[in-house]
């Protein structure tokens, strides 16, 4: 006979993968639902995280640089042979794996605060009132008893 049982791993591996997906549908946030203050807060928070972003991607595309240039100086200061060669790529296997995921990280964090503040900005423009006295070009007749 064959066991026709469902693993626990498979089991557990489905409750996961369940709980992260609801834990992302709800950090949805309904813009529309928001005051004015609220909105400004979000624009404030997208922002930020969009600075980081940009911090983030400058500094890991720096590192990789450095470590690439370390390597680079090392390499050509000694006349080195056989497993010393390997030692002067140290800096730059360290700059590549610290910097690369470090601007992958920022490139995303800095387009998703730039989508976030974009959207918070198009919904804060339904609480900006035309002024009164407008300069609108145009024919006007003011009656006044």
């Amino acid at each position: 006979m064959k066991n026709t049982d469902l693993p626990i791993k498979l089991i557990i591996l489905v409750f996961l993968f369940s709980i992260v997906s609801n834990g992302l549908t709800a950090q949805k946030i309904n813009l529309d639902s928001l005051n004015f203050k609220q909105l400004n807060q979000y624009m404030i928070k997208a922002d930020k995280m969009r600075n980081a972003g940009m911090i983030l991607t400058v500094s890991g595309v720096g590192i990789a640089v450095v470590g690439y240039i370390a390597s680079a100086i090392w390499a050509s200061s000694n006349s080195i042979e056989g497993w010393g060669v390997f030692q002067t790529l140290i800096p730059m296997t360290i700059g590549a794996t610290v910097g690369i995921p470090t601007s992958l990280i920022g490139i995303s964090l800095w387009a998703t605060g730039g989508s976030r503040k974009k959207k918070a900005e198009l919904a804060l423009q339904k609480f900006t009132l035309a002024p009164e006295g407008s300069m609108a070009l145009g024919l006007a007749i003011k009656l006044r008893f």
